[in-house]
């Protein structure tokens, strides 16, 4: 049994890697990679928002969330201000380049994922999603390890 759920594991791992390489080479033109994209959809979708929220809605650690951005501005798709409610904090939008950017980024994904479930009926796609689904859900139920700092 052990063997059959590494066995999917990999195949996830897999998936995300095959799937990370095919973005990345169809965003290329566009100087940005998988993360920044992902960056410029949720941004799209929530209008200006905080860095700090934006960088909670990915997922992603402040660090990582803060060269995303830095990277994204550096292109010219975003730009950042300071939020005059916490001037400590800055709110993130679009630019108008940052916009043009959704279409594109959505036409890539709607590609992946056709290429995905080629072959696959409705009822199998469903059945696949819902399943990764679950596993997700699986896994988010696990809590998180207490881990104490060495003396």
């Amino acid at each position: 049994m052990a063997m059959e759920d590494e066995r999917v594991t990999k195949k996830i791992a897999s998936l995300y890697w095959s799937d990370r390489t095919l973005f990345t080479r169809k965003i290329y033109p566009h100087a940005i990679g998988p993360s920044q994209a992902g960056f410029l959809t949720l941004l799209s979708e929530s209008g200006t928002v905080r860095q700090d929220e934006l960088v909670s809605m990915s997922g992603v650690d402040r660090a990582i969330g803060t060269r995303v951005v830095r990277k994204l501005m550096e292109a010219g798709y975003i730009r950042r201000m300071r939020d005059p409610v916490d001037h400590r904090a800055y709110l993130l939008s679009l630019t108008a380049e940052g916009a043009r950017m959704k279409p594109i980024i959505l036409e890539i994904y709607d590609s992946i994922n056709e290429s995905l479930f080629q072959g696959f009926t409705d009822e199998e796609r469903d059945m696949a999603r819902d399943l990764l689904d679950r596993m997700i859900e699986n896994l988010r139920r696990i809590p998180a390890p207490c881990i104490e700092k060495p003396k």
